[in-house]
């Protein structure tokens, strides 16, 4: 479905999908005020067709959808929103509009981070270890990650060295709670200096695009 015109309207087709998840939780339209107003506000936005008028998600709800990202196809006649809500999207109070189907996975470092961010929203900074990690003295954030660092060497290690007796499947376990640790210390890196995944991930496309020579 691409654009449509309607009332003297011009509708573009929105796909809502969930920024961390990858989970798509709806379809609407949008006119260009609505597609304004998400940009300028950083919440969704739509227009409705029944009624014909603006609406904002979650004016009546207070599921509101925060916009990390707008995108276009490639025909720049449909819109994709990224965005990063903890509420349901559907009226039927799922969190799809397309049912209960099972959410992608979301890699380890945006699953760590995502639950770095939750731990300082929470506000507890006496107790809570990520907030400490994030808020705290560099130097102790810097020090962890080079233990912990040595942990997954000494892991890895000690898993090419173990003897026949030693399950591989324990060794590895070894080797896993160890990275996982490095890992989390990494995202407590990235969120302390409001460093985006987007931003390593372009990164690594910027340093593996294809040259003259690969072709």
């Amino acid at each position: 479905m691409a654009v449509i015109h309607e009332h003297n309207k011009t509708l573009y087709p929105v796909i809502v999908q969930h920024v961390r998840t990858l989970q798509v939780l709806m379809f609407a339209f949008a006119d260009d005020e609505a597609l304004r107003l998400t940009r300028e506000t950083g919440y969704a936005h739509f227009y409705s067709r029944s009624r014909q008028a603006l609406w904002k998600k979650g004016e009546t709800s207070g599921h509101v959808q925060p916009v990390i990202d707008i995108r276009t196809d490639c025909d720049q006649d449909t819109y994709l929103y990224l965005v990063d809500s903890p509420y349901p999207a559907c009226h039927l109070n799922r969190d799809s509009c397309f049912g209960d189907a099972p959410k992608a996975p979301a890699d380890p470092l945006t699953r760590l981070m995502a639950i770095i961010r939750d731990r300082l929203a929470a506000g507890d900074l006496e107790h809570s270890y990520s907030a400490k990690m994030v808020t705290g003295p560099l130097e102790r954030l810097l020090k962890k990650i080079g233990e912990e660092a040595i942990e997954v060497i000494i892991a890895a290690a000690q898993s090419q060295s173990a003897p026949d007796t030693v399950p591989a499947r324990a060794t590895k376990d070894d080797l896993t709670w160890e990275t996982v640790d490095l890992l989390y210390h990494l995202a407590a890196l990235l969120t302390r200096f409001d460093l985006p995944l987007e931003a390593l991930q372009a990164e690594v496309e910027h340093r593996h695009r294809p040259t003259e020579s690969d072709a």
